[in-house]
């Protein structure tokens, strides 16, 4: 017993002194971090010392950097700003060069006035010209033709306007297209002089009141320009008015009894009747006009105007002109040869007998038993769209319509009935027929038109109208068929019963086209069998050359598939 006691004795002793070495150095491992944690201190205060003294030396040397390189670039300029202006000096004098020596320098002064002439004639500013070198400036400067067009407006929103900065006499113009704008006296005289006796062409293109000084225009530039001595050069005139508020007398200078005699021309851009109604007169008086041009409407001062006689040309407002007027007109213009935007239903019940000997052309809109109103021995072209609806009546009478020099007819029909009409109307020289009908049971009249060569046969119809169509046409070479309905089965249709009356087609027959670039046929493709069994048939029943073109449209591109059978 005592001996266990004396080694717990023992041990606890151990312990004891365990307790003391771990307690010294306990406090020698504080005393350790306690100087550690003061060298650090030390440490990261010499550390930040440096940081900030870099940082500071940095920003030193980006300041000296920059006045350095500031330093540099002005050196750099002061040495190569002389270089910069010799290396300028040598590009002109070789662009000079280049100039010189220029293919174009070679050309015939005469071929530069042609090229000249036909540059200005595109609408195009002959300033332009002018500031390209001294070659062409006076070479265009010595061209009157270039500067006859004369613009006087006091409108500033016009988009086309340029300013070109001439220098010299000239200074700061301002153009619009081909047109020279003047705005005073002194650049009217400019420009005449330039334009030396060449006919001009003058757009007033004038918006308020024509001759108020406080609307940009005054009476004294539009005197000297519409007035005498430069009234007698004026070949051409284009009026555009607006917004004004009554008409305004010109001075009476601008009143002769011939001011123009050389207009030529005259066109109304917008409203013409916001002048006065004396200068309109005037300008109809002249003998030499030829061409009258009318964008919006008619005032009713020109119409009842005695002086139409010289107009060969006449183009009327689209879409807005009353046939009433026309019939007024159309009494004072029987030498007229070109006639444009004719109203529709005209002629009608009130058109008087009229006899247009020149008019080669005509596009009309209208009832087809007015047509004997208007006599025309000299028409080549007619184009004609029904607007009245006829009753599907044999007994319907109309009344025969005669055109002698008629060489190509398009007529468009929307019923059945209006298509006998046809024989009424008498073309003994037509060479090209074509008719488009809007109607499946629509059938052909009994007429025959011998002298045509080429007939192109459209609309919605059923195959027994295109065949009786063909046997109208007894010496027709080419035949086009160009339906409405491309449906695959319907000119399958169509095929198929040409191809079994095929006897029926006339026989000097060489060519025919089914469906047209406007008017394709279906994608769809039933008519390759068709049309080789036909072109077989046509082989073996004559020695004569025959094809068959297969116009269809294509679902991948919008340009068309043609295809050729022969």
């Amino acid at each position: 017993m005592s001996k266990i006691k004396l080694i717990i004795s023992q041990r606890v002793q151990e312990c004891v002194q365990i307790e003391e070495e771990i307690k010294q150095r306990s406090d020698f491992i504080q005393s350790c971090v306690e100087d550690l944690e003061e060298i650090e201190k030390q440490e990261m205060t010499v550390i930040d010392a440096r940081i900030a003294a870099l940082i500071q030396e940095r920003e030193e040397a980006n300041e000296r950097n920059t006045q350095y390189k500031n330093e540099v670039r002005n050196l750099g300029e002061s040495w190569l700003s002389p270089l910069k202006e010799r290396k300028e000096r040598l590009e002109r004098l070789n662009m000079l060069q280049r100039s010189l020596t220029a293919p174009v320098t070679k050309l015939p002064v005469e071929l530069l006035r042609d090229i000249f002439n036909f540059y200005v004639d595109m609408d195009e500013a002959p300033w332009l010209l002018v500031l390209v070198c001294s070659t062409w400036r006076r070479i265009a400067f010595s061209i009157p033709k270039l500067w006859r067009y004369v613009l006087v407006t006091n409108n500033t929103t016009l988009t086309t306007q340029q300013e070109w900065d001439i220098g010299g006499d000239l200074g700061k113009i301002t153009s619009s297209g081909q047109y020279t704008r003047c705005a005073t006296e002194a650049e009217l005289v400019q420009v005449l002089a330039l334009s030396g006796t060449a006919l001009l062409h003058v757009s007033l293109n004038l918006y308020g009141r024509a001759g108020d000084e406080d609307q940009g225009v005054g009476n004294d530039l539009l005197c000297q320009l519409l007035g005498p001595p430069t009234s007698s050069r004026i070949g051409d005139i284009k009026i555009e008015l607006g917004g004004f508020r009554e008409p305004q007398p010109l001075p009476l200078s601008c009143y002769m009894e011939t001011p123009y005699p050389r207009l030529r021309s005259l066109t109304f851009s917008k409203n013409g009747s916001g002048w006065d109604t004396k200068f309109i007169l005037n300008l109809l008086s002249s003998t030499e006009l030829r061409t009258i041009t009318f964008h919006s409407s008619v005032p009713s001062e020109i119409t009842t105007s005695s002086d139409w006689a010289s107009v060969r040309h006449l183009t009327l407002p689209s879409g807005t002109l009353a046939p009433s007027t026309l019939n007024e007109i159309c009494t004072k213009v029987q030498n007229i040869q070109t006639l444009k935007h004719i109203p529709q239903n005209w002629p009608n019940e009130s058109t008087p007998g009229i006899t247009f000997k020149f008019l080669t052309k005509l596009e009309l809109q209208c009832d087809p038993s007015q047509l004997h109103r208007i006599n025309l021995p000299s028409l080549v072209k007619l184009k004609l769209s029904s607007l009245r609806e006829w009753a599907d009546s044999t007994t319907v009478v109309h009344p025969s319509w005669n055109l002698p020099a008629l060489l190509k007819f398009c007529g468009t029909f929307s019923s059945s009935g209006v298509a006998k009409y046809l024989p009424s109307i008498k073309i003994p020289k037509l060479e090209t027929l074509s008719l488009v009908i809007h109607s499946y049971s629509a059938t052909f009249p009994s007429v025959t038109y011998s002298t045509v060569r080429s007939v192109e046969l459209g609309g919605s119809v059923s195959s027994s109208y295109l065949l009786g169509a063909l046997s109208a046409v007894p010496n027709a070479l080419k035949v086009i068929f160009s339906p409405t309905r491309s449906h695959r089965l319907y000119v399958q249709a169509i095929l198929a019963r040409l191809i079994y009356t095929a006897d029926l087609i006339p026989p000097m027959v060489s060519e025919m086209h089914f469906g047209t670039q406007k008017t394709p046929l279906t994608s769809k493709r039933p008519y390759p069998s068709l049309c080789r069994r036909y072109v077989a048939d046509r082989k073996a029943a004559s020695d004569q050359s025959f094809k068959i073109m297969v116009i269809t449209s294509s679902r991948r591109s919008s340009d068309s598939l043609v295809e050729t059978f022969s």
